[in-house]
């Protein structure tokens, strides 16, 4: 083997090294200080430094880029985060809110009748049935509630309890087929009875003598008549009257005030002759 091929390595990195140091050199030195030798050799690595700085900046750039992204998409994430939190609690906040709003209108209520005992529930349930009116609420026999018990929510009645268990108890609507109640109009004093249509929101008022003075707008409440209900509570109002025909009575429609459809608190109120409790024990 010859000396150049046991050599050229060391040739070649020794070649390698030498022109570093000549290329350092060069580049130290004063523009104006500079030889041919010196200006060549700049002239033909030239354009090696400069791809070799193109590659190494472009690699830096890449790198730092890549970091940065996968900063950003983690502070993405931790904003993503924030942000369904905040909904969160923007929307448990409303709610609350709308709660407080109506539980105060119930207390309000309650104020303004002097009502005694009434026992605070919530709805829970809206019956299903295709010829029943009912919601279910989470007051029953446990919280003192009984059979024959006057329910009302914010606007007006809703009800009457037909069924009790400890922690629960079924009330029946004012627009059930089933329903009836003794009311009075609050402007004349026209009395009727106030009865459910089952599939309709409206309720015909029925028993209205000829001659009674009922106008559309006219608002009926409770009557003390039959002892079932407290006296005064809202009903609704008249939407149409029907024209005296031949015979004793006249008949009317009634929108109830209460919106069945929206009712989530109510507070229930002991009957007045206390039939539906003595059932219950």
């Amino acid at each position: 083997m010859s000396w150049w091929q046991r050599n050229r390595l060391r040739v070649f990195w020794a070649g390698l090294l030498i022109l570093a140091l000549a290329l350092f050199q060069a580049g130290l030195k004063d523009a104006g200080k500079r030889n041919w030798l010196d200006r060549a050799l700049l002239w033909v690595t030239a354009p090696v430094q400069h791809a070799v700085v193109w590659v190494v900046d472009g690699a830096s750039n890449i790198w730092h880029d890549y970091i940065a992204l996968v900063g950003v998409r983690e502070e993405n994430r931790a904003l993503r985060r924030q942000l369904e939190q905040a909904q969160k609690r923007l929307i448990r906040a409303r709610e609350l809110e709308a709660e407080n709003q109506r539980l105060q209108t119930l207390l309000d209520l309650k104020r303004s009748h002097s009502w005694g005992q009434t026992i605070a529930a919530r709805v829970v349930a809206v019956g299903t049935s295709p010829v029943a009116r009912t919601i279910r609420i989470d007051a029953g026999s446990d919280q003192g509630v009984a059979v024959g018990d006057a329910v009302v929510g914010g606007r007006g009645l809703v009800g009457r309890v037909t069924s009790v268990v400890g922690g629960w108890s079924e009330v029946r609507l004012v627009v059930d087929g089933h329903s009836a109640v003794a009311a009075v109009n609050q402007r004349s004093r026209a009395r009727g009875i106030i009865r459910g249509q089952g599939e309709s929101d409206l309720c015909s008022i029925d028993y209205l003598v000829r001659t009674a003075d009922v106008k559309i707008g006219d608002r009926f409440v409770t009557s003390v008549i039959g002892g079932v209900f407290p006296p005064g509570i809202l009903i609704g109002e008249v939407t149409e009257v029907g024209s005296p025909q031949v015979g004793v009575f006249r008949r009317a429609s009634l929108k109830p005030s209460e919106r069945f459809e929206r009712l989530e608190e109510v507070l229930v109120m002991p009957t007045r002759s206390g039939g539906g409790r003595e059932k219950q024990r």
